[in-house]
Order: structure tokens, then sequence, then C-alpha cells
């Protein structure tokens, strides 16, 4: 498990619910101080679950406030303190969203009071989620399909400086058990049959069958209803974790799952920004945010407005059942509803998208030149890029013994954009035809229109006239198209998703400076006292120079690179407007490293770099890719990709991404028969 696993001066427990775990680390707080009551605060705002357990005489709930952002009130909670001493304090990163508190971790130290870090919002543990308390509470059941399971994490390294043996020390299961007979027959707790999981996986099975069936539609659209009148319910008995969730827990890929619900919160807004209100804390984050959204706050009028959601199949429910002591002081969020964002879309109410095509007939595409398509460069399109950049596609074609077709998107007569098609025909009958990361289109292009493009391009591939086509179409995976090609008769081939980031070279050289992460900053700078000269050319044999150095770099290194035959062919093309540069550092008359840039008009793109023992320890790459930035904002370049993410936290993407620029994710290959 390992988006959880434990590190060496930490525990980890498995549980089913993290009530159990609450109430685990309040009977050790009772047993360790051999005290006949603790004070456990909660936030006012808090889901009623885990009340029944914790409602132990010895445990005695006081409960503070809690703002209109989802923020502890510390004038609360140290009013609150003046006439109850604190043993526990459990604070909430609420929806996902982390809680970082420099004034939380003091109260708890000034207080020497436990801090209970509750993350069951949250998908996995980061630096900064599940890095702040003595004990980290994570509910995996909450986002991935398993029957139960909850994580309890205790570290020695929260506000309290815990010795963790002393709770390793203590069989769990076993402490568990004897105080579980207390609540044996205790209204509000049920036991879990032997069965439990058999009927959760056969429940599953059956929900499998597609939503385009009415019944489960309607299934679902019940549920929802039925959150907007909550009722309180009981507990699961048993503590432990069933063995079908460990098994099934271990088999799912949560960066995957992470980005699954950043696209389905990205969408719910677009889709959905004349309906609804962002709550505010979360409308100003970043579409992108490193953190996994569990649910998105949205503000309604009422029910009302949200059963119209419902029907429409927009999954709305309400949440938490508040304890019955906050009822009152509670109620200023009682017209904050939320979007479910851990299933996939694919639904009526975006098919309705789907399939309007009363404009597909304004939209024409029209073989023509590469000439042709490009005289729209003027129109600034923001998303050119190489892959479909004309001498790209004729340099690749050359090469990889292809043809290149080039198409113009016509709406009205006045063109929207452009792709271009590499062809090769096999066994004289089947034609593979392959888009690489187009259409191109202008921003201001509509989503219907969007749509209805991608529609009339994914028919070039026809399986009965023997025509395949390959298209990995320049659509974020964090978009409204993405959910669409999943749509249509397609193969998604499981390829790595095409990831990199964006410098906007629109923005001032003192904002691109200050946006750089603080290391990649100082990189720079101790590169800029070296006395390194920088060298710009595009002749050729800078370019074989470049070549060589890499070519010796993908010997030594063993990595699959650009073709270097590629790179050749395209350093042929001598136009201003498409043209590859070489920018060399040299110590002295050596060599010390070297990157290639790709121009395509006004947007540029990172190709290779290279740099010697020597360079590295002389930080040459950080001064060569600012070289690249001041030069080419001197020629009103706009944007500079950075030419793709590897993964799997490569050194090179960590050097990437220290330039902070605006990250984007393609949404797949796709195979269209």
């Amino acid at each position: 498990m390992r988006f959880w696993d434990s590190k060496p001066d930490e525990h980890l427990f498995y549980l089913s619910r993290s009530s159990w775990s609450i109430l685990s680390i309040c009977l050790f707080k009772l047993k360790k101080l051999n005290e006949k009551n603790i004070n456990l605060f909660l936030p006012e705002y808090y889901c009623n679950d885990p009340i029944p357990l914790i409602n132990h005489k010895n445990i005695k709930i006081k409960y503070y406030e809690i703002d209109e952002q989802f923020q502890p009130n510390l004038k609360s909670i140290k009013k609150i303190s003046e006439t109850v001493t604190p043993d526990i304090f459990l604070g909430v990163h609420y929806f996902g969203d982390p809680l970082v508190s420099n004034d939380l971790k003091n109260f708890c130290i000034k207080n020497k009071c436990w801090y209970i870090e509750d993350a069951t919002h949250c998908l996995k543990r980061d630096k900064i989620i599940g890095a702040q308390g003595d004990f980290v509470l994570f509910s995996p059941y909450k986002h991935i399909a398993i029957p139960n399971g909850a994580i309890l994490i205790v570290r020695s390294k929260g506000p309290s400086k815990l010795k963790t043996e002393e709770y390793s020390d203590l069989n769990i299961n076993q402490f568990l058990k004897v105080e579980l007979q207390k609540f044996k027959f205790k209204k509000g707790l049920i036991k879990r049959d032997a069965f439990f999981s058999v009927r959760w996986l056969f429940k599953k099975l059956i929900l499998v069958i597609p939503n385009e069936i009415n019944f489960f539609s309607e299934h679902y659209r019940n549920i929802y209803r039925k959150s907007l009148k909550l009722k309180y319910s009981e507990i699961e008995y048993s503590y432990k974790m069933s063995f079908l969730s460990k098994f099934l827990i271990k088999r799912y890929d949560l960066d995957e799952i992470s980005s699954l619900r950043i696209r389905n919160q990205n969408i719910f807004r677009e889709v959905l920004a004349d309906k609804i209100e962002i709550h505010k804390r979360f409308d100003s984050k970043p579409l992108y945010f490193n953190h996994s959204p569990y649910i998105l706050p949205i503000t309604l009028k009422s029910d009302l407005q949200a059963l119209e959601l419902i029907e429409q199949d927009i999954p709305i429910v309400r949440w938490p059942l508040y304890p019955k002591e906050t009822l009152d002081s509670s109620k200023k969020f009682q017209n904050i509803y939320f979007i479910l964002l851990n299933y996939s879309i694919n639904n009526k109410y975006f098919k309705n998208i789907f399939t309007n095509n009363e404009n597909l007939n304004r939209i024409k595409i029209l073989k023509s030149t590469s000439e042709e398509c490009m005289a729209f460069e003027k129109l600034n399109f923001s998303n050119l890029n190489l892959t479909q950049s004309p001498y790209y596609g004729k340099s690749k074609a050359i090469v990889e013994n292809k043809k290149v077709h080039f198409f113009r998107i016509m709406i009205n007569n006045q063109q929207v954009g452009f792709f271009q098609i590499l062809k090769r025909k096999y066994f004289n009958f089947l034609t593979l035809l392959r888009i690489n990361r187009g259409p191109i289109l202008l921003n201001s292009i509509k989503l219907n229109d969007r749509i209805n493009i991608i529609s009339k391009i994914l028919k070039f591939g026809n399986i009965f006239n023997l025509n395949v086509l390959s298209i990995t179409p320049d659509v974020s995976y964090f978009s409204i198209e993405s959910i669409f090609l999943k749509s249509i008769r397609s193969i998604r081939l499981r390829f790595p998703n095409w990831k990199s980031t964006i410098i906007d070279l629109e923005n001032s050289l003192d904002d691109l400076i200050l946006n750089l992460k603080p290391k990649w900053r100082n990189s720079l700078r101790k590169a800029q006292k070296q006395n390194l000269i920088i060298d710009r050319s595009s002749n050729q044999s800078q370019v074989d120079l470049i070549l060589k150095y890499y070519l010796q770099d993908i010997e030594k290194k063993k990595f699959k690179g650009v073709n270097p035959e590629l790179i050749k062919k395209m350093a042929e093309f001598k136009s201003d407007n498409e043209k590859l540069h070489v920018f060399i550092a040299k110590k002295g008359d050596v060599e010390v490293g070297a990157i290639l840039i790709s121009k395509q008009f006004n947007n540029l793109t990172y190709l290779i770099g290279w740099s010697s023992d020597e360079g590295r320890k002389l930080n040459v790459n950080y001064l060569l890719l600012w070289e690249v930035i001041i030069y080419f904002k001197s020629k009103e370049c706009k944007i500079f990709d950075l030419g793709g993410l590897i993964g799997d936290n490569h050194p090179i993407d960590f050097f990437k991404l220290g330039m902070n620029g605006n990250y984007y994710e393609n949404s797949g290959e796709y195979l269209v028969l």
C-alpha cells in the first residue's frame, strides 16, 4: 500500500472505518494518562458517523467553530480551552484541500494535546497531507471501490513527539475487541455478517452494467435524492478491514484516480458554469491543483434546485449529517451542496451535449497545402505545437516513408483551424492514418463546435474502407472533449498520456524569474556566476555537434530519445518561421552544455539537451534554458513548451517542473475503427 506506507518512525494500522481509529486514539489516551476523562476537540462541521462510538462516558466532546471558508476559528478554540483543557484536537483537510496552520500546531504544543490530522477526504499522503499530526486518518473506501477500509498512522514527528513504539506495542485488535464488548448492544451499531464482502461484491458487479440502461440511471438518481434527506445511520460493528478490501486496495492506481477526479471537477465547472456557484474557497483554486479533490462544494438556493440537477444526472449530494449538538451552529452551511467526483462521466446530461449536431453542417474540412494552412498563423493559435508544424510533418514523412496531408477547418467559410495527417499503406490495401496532437483551433471556438470538429475528423477512420485512424487529439485530459472521445466507438491505447509544461513568454522577465521554484532560481544564479559563454546558431554544423554529444548520451545512459535522423531532416528547413536553434555553453574553449530548440512561428519546443560532467557541476542547463527565454522573448515569441515529462519521478521532470510553468496532460491516443 505504497501511497500510505509508514516511515521508519511511524506505525500503521488497518481498520474498517476511521470512527474506530478515533476511538482507539481516545482509549489509548485514557490508558496512557490513567485518567477517568479526556476532552476531545472536534469541528462543529463534522460527520456524525463517529459520534455513537466516541460518545463514551469517559470521552467529553467539545465542538469548535468553523468559519465559512471551512477554516478553524482560532479564537473559538482558545476560548473553549480557557475553561476546558484539550487532550486531543482533531483538524480536517476538508474535501481534499490541505489544512495548514502553524497556529493550530502551536496551540497543540502549548496545551500538550495530541493532534489528529483527519485526512479522510484525501486520496493519499504527500509532503503536506499526512505530515502534520501525531495521528493521521485515511479512509480509502471513500475514494476507491472496496467494501470498507481505514488507515491509522501514528507519527513521532507530530506536535507531541510521540514514542510510537508505545502504541505499536499494543495489540490493537485485542485492545479494540475488549472495548467493543461495551458497544455490542448499543443502539446505532450493527454487526457485520459473514457475507458482507460477498454481498458488496455482487452489488458492484451488478452495477457494472452501463448507465445507459435507464434502471441504473434511476438507481443513482434515487441515491442522490435520498442524500438530500439524510438520516442518522448506524455504523459498522466490525473494526477490522476486510480481506477483500486488503486484496483490492493494492490494485488501484491512485495517480490515475486523482487525475480522474481533477478532470471531473474541471468538466463540471465548465458545463455548469451558468447554473451553479462554486464555493468561494475552492473557486479560486487552480484547476490542476496538486491535491486530489474529494467532492466539489457548490452553493445552491434550495433542495429544489439540487433535484433539478439530479434529474439531469448530475451527482448532487448533501454532506454531512451534523452531530445533534451542532445543528444550530452549522446552519451557515445549509446551502452548501456537493458534486461527486469519483464516478466516470458518461451519462445523459453530457450525451445531450455530444449529440447536438444542429451546427454540424457549418463545419467544412478542406484538403489544402501547408502554406494555406499556416496562413492563419497571424491569428496566433496558442496551441500550435511541434508535431502539427509543417516542417515536422514533412520531415517525419520522409524519414518514416509516409505521406503527409494538410487540411483546413472552416466555419461559415472562415478558417478556424487546421491539422495534418501522416498516412502509410500496408499490404497494398490497409491504410493507417495518424493525427498527432491535432487539430489546432482558435481559442474562441465554443464547446459544441470543438466537439463537432472532432466528430468530423474522426470520420477519416473507417474500418469498412480499410482506413484505420490513430489520433492523439490536442485535447486536455481534464476537458469535456476527453469524455466525448470515450463515448465513441474507439479503442483507447494504453500508452502513457503526453504530459508537459508550458512557459508563458508574454510574462515579464521579472515575473518569470519570481515564478521559478527557489531551488531552480538558486541554481540559475550559481550558473550566472561561472563566466560561461553562450552561443546561439542555426547552422547545420552546430546541429551536428549537439547530435554528436546527444548520441553519446544515448549510448551511455541507454535511453530512447528523439530520432536523430528526424532532427537532421528538420535542420534542412531554413524558414525563419520553422527552424532549429542550438544554444551552446562554453567554459573557455570547451563545450560543457547545449540544448536544441524548435521554433514554429511564435511557439517554441524544447527538443534535446546535453551537459558534460563539468557542465552539470556548473548548472549549465539552468543558464541555457534561461538564455533561451531571454532571446526569444526579444523575438516576440509567446509559448515555450518544455518538451514532455517522462514520469516516475525522473530527474529531468524535476528540472522542467522547477520552472513552475503551466502543466497540461493530453487525453491519450485513440484507435478509431
